[in-house]
């Protein structure tokens, strides 16, 4: 088989970023967010680059008040849509993909069960920060995932909004041309 010089760059980057493992699947951690398609994409092309299988995940998290076996009508039905733009999405790739609802008290101690049951070789999972403070804590699911992972995980970080314009006034400076001045609702905590 005569290689393309694109084709064995791509099959080198995404071993490699599987790691040392020579076997190992890929999991794609599914939150219902923006960072979704991303997620997907990136996770199917190194799968299939790699020769691999894409597990597309989505944690149902049911709250301790239910039974663990609830039936969550609306958020089952969610993640069916959401899993089947998913599985579009691999099958115009060209790459094996299963998909896969686990309903759990906890999304972090269900992804990392998920992937080791399925002997993953990386994690993909997405995490969108809601503003410019400084980041405290990771959030639980990612915190847990980064902790107890048997594999590599690739964390995948959307950066803060940027701040809007509450309003825009007109200033003149002693001396100067009238100038616009932007206020901007943005709080820092010290």
């Amino acid at each position: 088989m005569r290689w393309s010089g694109r084709s064995r760059k791509e099959t080198e980057i995404s071993t490699s970023a599987l790691g040392e493992r020579v076997t190992g699947d890929i999991a794609v951690v599914l939150c219902d967010n923006k960072l979704d398609t991303n997620l997907i994409y990136l996770g199917c092309q190194m799968a299939r680059s790699a020769k691999r299988k894409v597990h597309l995940i989505r944690v149902l998290e049911v709250p301790r008040a239910l039974p663990l076996k609830a039936v969550l009508t609306q958020e089952s039905d969610r993640a069916e849509r959401l899993l089947h733009a998913a599985m579009e999405i691999a099958e115009k790739f060209g790459c094996e993909a299963v998909c896969e609802v686990v309903q759990a008290r906890d999304a972090g101690p269900a992804i990392v069960d998920e992937a080791s049951d399925h002997q993953c070789a990386l994690i993909l999972i997405g995490l969108i920060r809601t503003n410019n403070k400084p980041v405290q804590g990771l959030g639980k699911t990612v915190q847990h995932v980064l902790t107890y992972a048997l594999c590599r995980v690739w964390l995948i970080q959307d950066p803060a909004p940027r701040p809007q314009p509450i309003a825009e006034q007109k200033s003149s400076f002693k001396g100067s041309k009238e100038t616009t001045v932007c206020t901007y609702n943005h709080h820092f905590s010290p």
